[in-house]
């Protein structure tokens, strides 16, 4: 909260407060309705995403994985950190009966997927644009690029991630963490269809990249797919930094910043442009957050276990108990 209020105060006395009433009273209702379409379809691409993590088993219902999709995405907007992955693993376990490994080991393997995407799409459109990065930047993101593609492959093919996870195990801070959700990153990545995983993160690229597009245009800078897609993977992996605004307000204007300055784009304008997409942005994403929680808070919760000869609910379990069919003198369990 202090650097929220500090950031936004600076930012504020930057910028002069009839450039920004005026950036954003000509945003076109036209391209603010694109912005919404294509961010819905973001959500979509990962939902879909999600529900092939988790399997038909564990979410049959692909609209109550969209829900939970859209609700931690929505407070994802308005805390920092993490959030979005809490709210996930917690809406799994309370509306899909999902065992919190799971729920953490799907996290774990979309943020991989996303870090990994965002690393090369900065990398390749650095190049196609001429942004001249530092030597020890490009050197740094190349490296950490391998490293998570390398690991992705790890979590998603069977032979390399058993010979990983154990000195994975072995590590003495994250092994803990590794040991616990082992079982759940085998479960998940047997039988995932990788094309598939890639696929859908590329479709939510694309569309978070068509999003910005039509937000940056509404505000009077049309910048090409290819610039938006670079500034947007710039400021995504600096949202990665612990300490973050509230609602995004003060960090993500100098992520915005960094990443239109780099673009050639003038400090002052760069600033401008930041804080009024931002503002649109939420304008944008919030609404489909709060659709998000409305269908879950509509749509109840998926029974854990079917109780056959019992009379009172089942109590909610991370795996259900086999059932009990009494029947004469004896009972057979499924």
């Amino acid at each position: 909260m202090v650097i929220t209020v500090a950031l936004l105060a600076l930012i504020l006395r930057a910028i002069p407060p009839g450039e920004l009433i005026e950036a954003l009273g000509h945003a076109s209702p036209l391209l603010l309705g694109l912005a919404v379409i294509a961010a819905f379809g973001f959500a979509v691409a990962r939902a879909w995403r999600y529900h092939l993590l988790l399997g038909r088993d564990r979410a049959p219902s692909a609209r109550s994985v969209l829900a939970i999709t859209l609700a931690a995405w929505g407070i994802s907007q308005v805390l920092p950190g993490p959030s979005s992955d809490a709210v996930f693993v917690w809406q799994t376990r309370v509306r899909l009966r999902t065992p919190v490994a799971v729920g953490i080991g799907a996290s774990l393997i979309v943020r991989i997927l996303d870090g990994a995407s965002l690393l090369l799409i900065a990398l390749l459109t650095a190049s196609t644009e001429g942004v001249i990065l530092p030597r020890y930047v490009a050197a740094l993101a190349t490296a950490l690029a391998v490293v998570l593609v390398a690991l992705l492959t790890a979590l998603l093919w069977d032979r390399p991630r058993r010979w990983i996870l154990p000195r994975l195990e072995a590590l003495p801070l994250a092994g803990g963490l590794v040991s616990r959700i082992a079982p759940a990153l085998e479960e998940l990545g047997t039988g995932s269809r990788t094309l598939l995983l890639i696929a859908s993160t590329a479709a939510a690229r694309v569309f978070t990249g068509l999003q910005y597009l039509a937000l940056f245009a509404a505000i009077g800078h049309p910048l090409s797919f290819w610039q938006v897609w670079f500034a947007l993977s710039v400021r995504t992996l600096l949202l990665a930094f612990p300490i973050q605004g509230i609602g995004g307000l003060g960090t993500t204007q100098l992520w915005w910043t960094a990443a239109l300055t780099l673009l050639g784009l003038p400090f002052d304008d760069a600033l401008a442009a930041s804080l009024a997409v931002h503002i649109l942005d939420l304008a944008v994403s919030l609404p489909q957050g709060a659709a998000g929680w409305l269908a879950l808070y509509l749509g109840g919760r998926r029974p854990s276990v079917v109780a056959v000869s019992g009379s009172g609910p089942a109590e909610p379990e991370d795996e259900p108990r086999p059932r009990v069919i009494s029947g004469g003198s004896s009972s057979h369990r499924d």
